[in-house]
Parts: structure tokens; C-alpha cells; sequence
């Protein structure tokens, strides 16, 4: 009897616990289903639509169809278009020099040429003397030799202000090979004289004292620290490309006026995108 009484308190015990643990599971479960239904997903951000005007910056440029030649074109949306050097006086005053070796028709001749004397006959029957040798178009020259100047200035991160003093220096100092120019200066000057004189005829908003022309003072007297600019000349005309030419007795007087030359009155505005168009 004892161990009856025992066994039925034993199985009511297991009863009761069995019957709690069910319930148990069955509210965490509801709390469980309940939880997740209170669970709210973050909103998804706005889309903000901004509307600018993308309409491309007008700028005051000179019209590529100024130029003739790549060489030209190629330095002027280098320098002016690309790096925004558009601050007057330079802007018109490298348009003025890019000009000038554009239109030029005069040449350097090639220090491994070998000169060979010749008689042409005419067709009224006379001779004509002249002397065959190769030569560099000077335009070619000049170009390239700018390129890689402003190369050099970029890479070696020069001012701004000290870039544009220099490249028009160097423009000048080769502008004594413009034999159509030499008319605008007297006679029997020596080469450093001569540049002097057409850089003053040319870059009349710059005077004699600004630093364009000591530039070119310092390159004429060989100074050490403005080397460089030699050197990048004698790089350039190694690799210029050679051609014949007759250099005959009878010499045309070939010129042309700087007084159409571009001024700042021929810029137009024009769109970034569209440089190329102009």
C-alpha cells in the first residue's frame, strides 16, 4: 500500500510537468510568432533626383582655323585650352608667335648637310647659280620644340607664371629664322640684337624689362640653371625630319605684315566640347 501511494504521487508529479512543459513551449512559441509579427523592415531610402545644368562653360578662345599646320593647332589646345592659360596679354601674344611659324615658309638648315654648288639653266638659255643642301622646316621645328619645352616645364612643375614667361621667351629666341620679318628691323644687327628688336616689335605689351625678355637675355648669355632650354633645342632638331632645297643667287623678298596678326577682338566665346569645331 505504502509503495502505491508512492508510485501515484510520482506520476501525478511527471503528469503535471509534462503538461507545464507543453504549455511552456506552446506560449514561447506564440511569443516567437508574435515577435516576428511586430518585427518592422526599415523603410528603403528616397530617391533624390538633382538636375544640374550641364551645359558646357563658354570661354573665350581663338578659332583653331587661325592655323595651318597640326603643329600649331596641337600647342594652342595644349597650352591655352587644356591648361586654361587664357589671362591676357599671353593668351594673344602666344596666338601672335604660334601665328608667325605657321605661316612662315623659312627653314634651318641641317648641320650634317653637305652643300653642292649647281648650274640650273634657265629657259631664256642663261645659267643660274645655286647651292643644294637638305634643311628642317622651321614650323616643324618650332612646334615641336614648344611641346616638348612645355612637357619639361610640366614635369619639373614650374609656375604657372614662370611656364608662360618662358614659353614665349623661347619663341623669340628662334624668331630671327623668320626671314619674312627681317624687314622690320634695321639691317646689320647681330642675332641676339635682331631678336630683341622683332620680340619688342611683336610683344608690344610686354616691355623690354619683363621677364620674357631677361629670360631671353639669360638663354642668349648661357646661363646654367637655363641650360635646359639648349639642350631641349638640339633634342628636337636631332630628330626633325630633313629635306633638299636650292638656294639660288636670286633671292625673293618674301614678308608679311604683323599688323594682321590676331588681336583680342577676334576671340569668341566657345564651348569646351566644341574647341575643336572652331
Amino acid at each position: 500500500m505504502y509503495f502505491l501511494l508512492i508510485g501515484a504521487v510520482i506520476i501525478t508529479v511527471l503528469i503535471v510537468y509534462i503538461y507545464k512543459k507543453d504549455v511552456g513551449d506552446d506560449e514561447e512559441k506564440k511569443l516567437e510568432d508574435s515577435a516576428k509579427d511586430e518585427i518592422i523592415e526599415p523603410e528603403k531610402p528616397k530617391e533624390i533626383m538633382l538636375y544640374f545644368n550641364t551645359d558646357s562653360v563658354r570661354i573665350s578662345f581663338y578659332s583653331l582655323h587661325l592655323f595651318k599646320c597640326y603643329g600649331a593647332k596641337n600647342i594652342y589646345k595644349k597650352i591655352v585650352v587644356e591648361k586654361l592659360y587664357i589671362d591676357e596679354p599671353f593668351h594673344t601674344s602666344l596666338v601672335k608667335l604660334l601665328q608667325i611659324y605657321d605661316k612662315t615658309e623659312s627653314w634651318i638648315k641641317s648641320k650634317n648637310t653637305k652643300e653642292i654648288r649647281l648650274k640650273i639653266r634657265k629657259k631664256n638659255g642663261k645659267f643660274e647659280e645655286g647651292v643644294s643642301f637638305k634643311i628642317h622646316s622651321l614650323s616643324d621645328t618650332a612646334f615641336d620644340f614648344l611641346d616638348n619645352i612645355f612637357e619639361y616645364l610640366n614635369e619639373k612643375k614650374y609656375r604657372e607664371k614662370d611656364q608662360k614667361n618662358i614659353l614665349l621667351a623661347v619663341l623669340v629666341w628662334k624668331i630671327d629664322c623668320v626671314k619674312e620679318l627681317k624687314y622690320l628691323c634695321p639691317e646689320n644687327l647681330l642675332d641676339a640684337e635682331l631678336r630683341e628688336c622683332l620680340g619688342g616689335r611683336i610683344l608690344k605689351e610686354y616691355s623690354s624689362n619683363h621677364d620674357v625678355f631677361k629670360i631671353l637675355r639669360m638663354i642668349e648669355d648661357k646661363y646654367e640653371h637655363i641650360q635646359f632650354i639648349q639642350k631641349i633645342y638640339d633634342n628636337t632638331l636631332r630628330w626633325q625630319h630633313e629635306y633638299p632645297y636650292v638656294d639660288k643667287a636670286e633671292k625673293d623678298n618674301e614678308s608679311f605684315s604683323i599688323n594682321h596678326l590676331p588681336d583680342k577682338s577676334m576671340k569668341r566665346l566657345i564651348h569646351l566640347d566644341d574647341i575643336c569645331v572652331y
